[in-house]
C-alpha cells in the first residue's frame, strides 16, 4: 500500500475566493477525522480568475476513494460548486512508483 497525493484544482472569481476558502477550511477540517488522512496545503494561483490548488496526502489510495465518496465530502461539495466558474479536476499520484 502506497501514499498517495491528491491533487484537485477549482477556478473561482476572485469574489467567490473567500467563501471557497471558507468551504475548503470545512472540508480539511472533516478529513482530519477520516480514517488514512495525512495533510493538505492550499495553493493559489492568478488573480481573476483564481485557480486554487488543494494538495492532500492519503495513506492509500482507498482511504482517498473512502473520503471522495462520503456523504460529509458530497454535501461541502454542493456548496462548492455554485461557486466554480470550471468544473473541478483531480488526480491521484502514488508516492512510489511500483505501488498498485
Amino acid at each position: 500500500m502506497a501514499m498517495v497525493k491528491v491533487l484537485q484544482e477549482r477556478v473561482v472569481r476572485r469574489e467567490d475566493c473567500e467563501r471557497l476558502l471558507e468551504c475548503l477550511l470545512d472540508l480539511r477540517g472533516e478529513a482530519l477525522t477520516q480514517p488514512g488522512y495525512v495533510t493538505g496545503e492550499t495553493l493559489f494561483k492568478g488573480t481573476d480568475p483564481v485557480s486554487v490548488l488543494v494538495i492532500a496526502t492519503w495513506v492509500s489510495q482507498d482511504h482517498w476513494e473512502g473520503w471522495k465518496t462520503s456523504e460529509v465530502r458530497n454535501a461541502l461539495s454542493d456548496l462548492i460548486a455554485p461557486l466554480l466558474i470550471e468544473e473541478p479536476t483531480s488526480s491521484v499520484y502514488r508516492m512510489e512508483m511500483d505501488a498498485e
